[in-house]
């Protein structure tokens, strides 16, 4: 794709760069507020911020932030005929040591009530789960 070491680079700083524009909410499903920052991610279906405690800073997409239990967020997206089963998430850990680790789960999960619009986030350290902000980018 790009054979320069340093446009690859600018090009993956970039599209992060993107991504830390979106948001959601935390513990009994608290919607987007209506007056949050709306992230700028023009190729992203959805993308938001999510703080350790379940907040979102920025979003686009996303309908709302579960935070279930410790280190296990639900993010529901807004566009229903998005299908978890079909989507292409990423997430990435936002400035956190490196032995933390964040997953996404691409199928129905009862935690998040097998919603098929809404996607389970788990961060923590392997064996343990942990609070930790992290960003989502779904495609």
């Amino acid at each position: 794709m790009f054979k320069n070491k340093r446009i690859r680079a600018a090009v993956w700083c970039g599209a992060g760069l993107s991504l830390v524009a979106g948001g959601v909410g935390m513990g009994a499903a608290f919607a987007v507020p209506a007056g949050s920052v709306r992230a700028v991610a023009p190729y992203a279906q959805a993308a938001a911020v999510v703080n350790a405690d379940g907040t979102v800073d920025r979003s686009k997409g996303i309908e709302a932030v579960t935070k279930t239990a410790t280190g296990r967020y639900c993010v529901e997206l807004e566009d229903k005929s998005l299908d978890v089963r079909k989507v292409v998430p990423t997430a990435t850990l936002q400035l956190y040591a490196f032995d933390y680790d964040v997953q996404v789960v691409t199928k129905l999960d009862p935690q998040c009530g097998s919603d098929p619009h809404t996607l389970l986030v788990g961060t923590g350290k392997p064996g343990t789960w942990a609070d930790v902000p992290f960003t989502l980018l779904v495609s």
